[in-house]
């Protein structure tokens, strides 16, 4: 099976394409969205760091601004794909989102991560070799001063604390990552600058990777 996966470059959606992968289903294909939103997207914010990451695994990124009309469903059309993968764990409103859509092109939505709890999920990630950066914080929920932690095996029990009732993997948009080391990259990266900026309710920043 080929599939091509949503790729924002953070957590859930790596690990999302770990599992499939390991499962035998081919992905040669990532697709970054670019939302419209009334606040900053930090991923979207992120796309130069977003090519970078998908040179490494050797992909091919696909960039799909939502300001145009059905953009999502004429890339995947233009796919020869089977499947869409992606890294929803428990909003249904996008998983019922992305069936209705797969539906109308006639391929599968793979969905490896959806229902399981989001603490064990967390430490199944970064017990499996994955570091993040936080990239992005919804200053309704978390301090700024978590821009910039970066969440590995050894800090996320304390992460997990600190944070109290927010979420682990910020499944309700309090935090947003970008992944720095995983199974999938041939390589671990580094941050080499980053610049903060406070833009309505979320504090992100944009960075350089190498």
């Amino acid at each position: 099976m080929k599939a091509a996966a949503l790729f924002s470059g953070g957590k859930d959606s790596l690990y999302a394409v770990d599992i499939v992968q390991k499962q035998g289903i081919i992905i040669n294909n990532l697709i970054t969205l670019l939302p419209t939103l009334p606040w900053p997207s930090p991923h979207a914010k992120n796309i130069d760091a977003l090519k970078i990451l998908a040179d490494n695994m050797e992909k091919r990124l696909i960039i799909v601004d939502f300001q145009i009309e059905d953009a999502l469903q004429i890339e995947l059309e233009n796919l020869d794909v089977d499947a869409l993968v992606a890294g929803d764990v428990n909003v249904e409103a996008h998983k019922l989102g992305l069936q209705d859509l797969c539906d109308k092109v006639g391929i599968k939505l793979l969905e490896p991560l959806y229902g399981k709890n989001t603490t064990k999920l967390f430490h199944e990630i970064f017990n499996s070799g994955f570091k993040a950066i936080i990239t992005g914080v919804n200053l309704e929920f978390l301090d700024e001063k978590w821009l910039g932690f970066l969440i590995n095996k050894d800090t996320g029990k304390n992460f997990i604390y600190e944070i109290g009732s927010v979420d682990p993997l910020g499944e309700n948009g309090e935090f947003h990552t970008l992944v720095l080391e995983c199974p999938l990259f041939k390589k671990s990266f580094r941050i080499i600058s980053k610049v903060k900026r406070v833009n309505k309710k979320i504090a992100y920043l944009t960075v350089c990777v190498n």
